[in-house]
C-alpha cells in the first residue's frame, strides 16, 4: 500500500488520555504514517507529556480554536506533503488496533469514489458494547451514531457497509474527497461550529455531492467519549448540538427533504429536550432550548453555504430520504 495516511489530534487538557492514544498512532502498522498534533491552548500536563514523543509534529494554539478550527489547520498542514493521500482525524480520547489504518487504506486502495472511511469503534470501557458505526442524519433530522451502546457481535457477523457518513472521533478522509468537496471558504469543517455536529455536516456534504462513505469493521478502534465535553459545563454538549443541528440541516438538506421530515422533526425536537431534562435537569434543558433558538436564529448566515452545496448536489430527494429512513445505511 502506497497511501501515506497523516493522523491530526486536535486536543485540549487532556493530558491524561493523549499519551495512550499517541502510542497507538506511532504502533500503526503496513502503511507510511506522519502524525501532527494542535493543542488548544491547555492548561494540565500536555506540554510536558509531548517532549516525550518528539517525533509528533506539534502546534501550540495561545486560544481555543475549537475542534473544527483546530483540525482545519492540522489538515492544511498535512497536504502540504504530496504524498499524503489519506487524513485521518483521531480524538485525543481514542485508541487505535495496530492494523487500523492499514485495514482502511487497503480498503480504500480496492475501490474508487472512496471519500471516507471508519472502522468498528468500540466502547473503550466496555469493549463488549460499540461506540460507533456509522453516522447519519435520521429522518427526524438529528443526527445519530449508528451502533452506539449495541452489543459488540463476533467480528465475522459484521460486513463493510456503504453509508451516510463517518465519525470524527475515529476517521479517515481521502484527499482527493477533501481537496473536491463544495463550500469551505469556512474552511473543511465548518468553523463556525466550533465544535459538534462538523462531522454530520461534511457527510452530509459528502453524501450529496456524490462521494462514497464506508464503514470497515475490520479496523477496531476504541473511544472513552466526551473527554472535552466533560470537563465543561454539564449542557455544552446538548447546548452546542442544538446550536448547530439547524445549520447542518439548512446548508444540506433540499426543501423537499425538510418538508417530508417536518412533522417528525419537531417530535423529535420535543424528545430531545426531554432527554436533557431528564438527564441533566430543568436548567440545562432551558439552556438547550434557548440554544436551538440561537440556531435557527443563525441560519442566515449560511445562505451562501447552501447556495454553493445544493448546485453541486448530484443526490435526488428521493435518494436521501431513503437513506436517512434506513439508519443511514446504503449498502
Amino acid at each position: 500500500m502506497s497511501g501515506k495516511v497523516a493522523f491530526c489530534v486536535v486536543t485540549w487538557n487532556s493530558a491524561a488520555v493523549l499519551g495512550e492514544c499517541i502510542d497507538a498512532l506511532q504502533a500503526q502498522t503496513g502503511v507510511p504514517t506522519v502524525i501532527y498534533m494542535l493543542d488548544n491552548a491547555s492548561k494540565d500536563s500536555t506540554r510536558e507529556l509531548m517532549t516525550n514523543y518528539p517525533n509528533v509534529r506539534t502546534t501550540w494554539s495561545r486560544v481555543n480554536t475549537g475542534f473544527a478550527r483546530g483540525n482545519n489547520l492540522l489538515i492544511a498542514q498535512a497536504l502540504k506533503d504530496p504524498d499524503v493521500q489519506y487524513v485521518a482525524l483521531i480524538n485525543s480520547d481514542a485508541v487505535l488496533a495496530p492494523d487500523w489504518a492499514s485495514q482502511l487504506v487497503g480498503f480504500a486502495e480496492q475501490r474508487g469514489n472512496v471519500g471516507s472511511l471508519q472502522g468498528l469503534t468500540l466502547d473503550y470501557f466496555d469493549h463488549s458494547r460499540v461506540d460507533s458505526r456509522h453516522i447519519f442524519v435520521n429522518g427526524r433530522l438529528q443526527g445519530q451514531q449508528y451502533g452506539y451502546g449495541d452489543h459488540t457481535l463476533p467480528l465475522d457477523d459484521y460486513r463493510p457497509r456503504k453509508v451516510f457518513g463517518v465519525n470524527a472521533a475515529a476517521c479517515m478522509y481521502t484527499r482527493a474527497m477533501i481537496e473536491a468537496l463544495p463550500d469551505q471558504q469556512n474552511g473543511f469543517f465548518d468553523e463556525r461550529f466550533f465544535m459538534y455536529y462538523e462531522d454530520v455536516d461534511v457527510s452530509f456534504r459528502a453524501l450529496i455531492t456524490g462521494w462514497d462513505a464506508w464503514s470497515v469493521p475490520t479496523a477496531i478502534a476504541y473511544h472513552m467519549g466526551s473527554v472535552s465535553a466533560k470537563m465543561r459545563a454539564s449542557s455544552y454538549s446538548p447546548r452546542m448540538v442544538a446550536r448547530n443541528m439547524s445549520a447542518v440541516i439548512y446548508k444540506n438538506a433540499p426543501a423537499r427533504v425538510v418538508l417530508a421530515s417536518f412533522s417528525p422533526a419537531i417530535h423529535g425536537v420535543i424528545v430531545f429536550l426531554r432527554g436533557v431534562h431528564r438527564d441533566l435537569g430543568v436548567r440545562a434543558a432551558l439552556q438547550t432550548a434557548v440554544s436551538l433558538a440561537r440556531g435557527i436564529s443563525r441560519m442566515p448566515i449560511y445562505c451562501e453555504s447552501r447556495r454553493l452545496i445544493q448546485a453541486a448536489r448530484v443526490m435526488d430527494c428521493s435518494y436521501i430520504l431513503r437513506i436517512m429512513n434506513s439508519d443511514g445505511i446504503l449498502g
